[in-house]
């Protein structure tokens, strides 16, 4: 299982299950559509603070490890849809994270330095790093430990975020 970390569930359950692929990714769908049905709103003061960039004029994008599948399933069942017109997704063949920076700089003709990037795993500080683009931690899942990395900056409350995007928006 751990070789197939940074891969999208597709590759990951190919990898693991073989021939039978898409009847385990079936049942793979299924469960976590299930399951997340657990965990079916955003942290507090998520919507609040996409509401606000959107107003400010900020540029929302998602990258994210996931196929578009369970990303869609996620979206879906947290109300998040609508805030992310831009998607880009993993892929099932090799973590693509540092890719997927890259190409939203260029579609949305982006300098590094204008983009951050808020992630929560040492895999979303690698590729920001990889892309030259700054990495915000959020820290608020006390659940989730976060190994920090380089002069990435953590936030351990949504509001803490909020606060010093609107020093960088000015």
């Amino acid at each position: 299982m751990v070789q197939t970390f940074g891969l999208n569930e597709v590759g990951m359950v190919k990898a693991v299950v073989g021939q039978r692929w898409p009847v385990a990714l079936a049942a793979f769908y299924q469960e976590y559509a299930r399951a997340h049905l657990r965990v079916s709103a955003p942290y507090p003061g998520i919507v609040t603070l996409l509401e606000l960039l959107q107003q400010q004029g900020v540029v929302l994008a998602l990258i994210t490890g996931k196929a578009a599948k369970s990303c869609q399933i996620s979206l879906d069942v947290t109300g998040l849809t609508s805030y992310f017109p831009t998607r880009l997704y993993g892929s099932e063949c090799q973590p693509n994270k540092a890719d997927n920076l890259r190409q939203l700089m260029r579609t949305k003709s982006l300098d590094a330095a204008e983009l951050l990037y808020v992630g929560d795993t040492h895999s979303d500080f690698e590729a920001a790093d990889t892309a030259g683009v700054q990495c915000l931690t959020a820290a608020w899942d006390p659940n989730q430990p976060i190994v920090e990395a380089g002069d990435q900056i953590v936030f351990t409350s949504v509001e803490q975020l909020w606060v010093y995007l609107q020093r960088r928006l000015g």
